[in-house]
């Protein structure tokens, strides 16, 4: 959808001493030439009327002030209002950009990095060294939307400490907006460690990717007995100061249970549709990569098949001779 469609979902363009507005004299209509100069609707001699604008310019208009970030706040007041948002990962200007532009609010930078840039199986082994320049990429190619970043395996589990110096990096040399982490109350500690700091933190628990061989590989979480579990971590990472919290591979029931429970938003992947807000890895929701895909995943394109065919074309150009075309080509 254009950007048109979602730009005052959360965010409007500040008005400056209400400066710039046509509608605010007094004329019959209740309208105004804007740049007449008359507050009563009497435009001087010579000027343009509003049914025939100067043929040959006019006053110059003032440019469009930048969309205000999105923040965690409106997020928070989303979920009051009973409006949704989605959020999709990111990793670098392009995607981004597009993606912001498409009207999605939040950005996540997730250690999928791992898996969808470097190569890897799992998420396990990407670097908070590999992770900060994807990061800075996104929000340096971004204006409005919330850029979030994945803490990765190992960055923040030996102490609070050394879960806010991680904080501390992405926001500072990346220029994020809010972190991630996974664990429920066990974590409880290091997220209020970091929301201390000032930093804003988004939980996640069920399915956390990181402790996959604990939990004994890709499992749904809060089945049975282990709803009540689950629902503990939901309260305590609220309680800790996280603006909200991912649900993965939850049970859908157990899911509405904690968003109408929690006063955070809750944010699903796997876990139905009573979440306040929906995240998918971008390469899975384009039907980028190829092969066995999740349940939760819902494959919005086929851009294998697209950059396939392109690719493919490209390589019978250059081959053939076809390409370089003259016209491409310099005397």
């Amino acid at each position: 959808m254009p950007e048109a469609a979602h730009s005052n979902q959360f965010t409007s363009t500040p008005d400056t001493d209400g400066a710039g507005s046509a509608t605010s004299g007094n004329g019959i209509d209740g309208n105004v030439t804007a740049g007449s100069g008359t507050a009563g609707g009497s435009a001087p001699a010579g000027a343009a009327s509003a049914e025939q604008p100067a043929p040959y310019g006019g006053p110059v208009s003032a440019p469009a002030a930048p969309p205000r970030r999105i923040r965690t706040l409106d997020l928070i007041k989303a979920k009051a209002e009973g409006r949704r948002w989605a959020m999709l990962t990111s990793y670098d200007q392009y995607t981004a950009a597009l993606f912001e532009q498409a009207g999605v609010e939040a950005l996540l930078i997730g250690d999928s990095a791992a898996n969808n840039v470097y190569g890897h199986a799992t998420t396990l082994p990407v670097t908070v060294d590999e992770l900060i320049p994807l990061a800075r990429a996104v929000a340096s190619a971004t204006s409005r939307a919330l850029i979030v970043a994945d803490l990765p395996f190992g960055s923040y589990e030996i102490s609070d400490e050394q879960a806010v110096a991680t904080a501390v990096r992405f926001m500072k040399e990346a220029g994020v907006h809010a972190v991630k982490l996974e664990g429920g109350a066990r974590m409880a500690s290091r997220i209020k460690a970091i929301t201390t700091a000032g930093i804003p933190v988004m939980a996640h628990i069920g399915f956390t990717p990181q402790a996959e061989h604990n939990l004994g590989g890709y499992k749904v979480q809060g089945r049975g007995e282990a709803g009540t579990a689950l629902l503990d971590d939901a309260r305590a990472v609220a309680e800790a100061g996280a603006f909200s919290v991912v649900m993965e591979m939850v049970p859908s029931g157990l899911a509405g249970q904690v968003t109408a429970e929690l006063p955070i938003p809750t944010v699903g992947i796997g876990a139905g549709a009573d979440c306040d807000a929906q995240v998918l890895v971008w390469q899975d929701m384009a039907g980028l990569r190829t092969g066995r895909a999740p349940r939760f995943v819902k494959r919005y394109a086929d851009l294998h098949s697209v950059l396939t065919e392109a690719v493919g074309s490209y390589v019978e150009d250059v081959k053939s001779g076809v390409f370089p075309e003259p016209e491409r080509s310099f005397d």
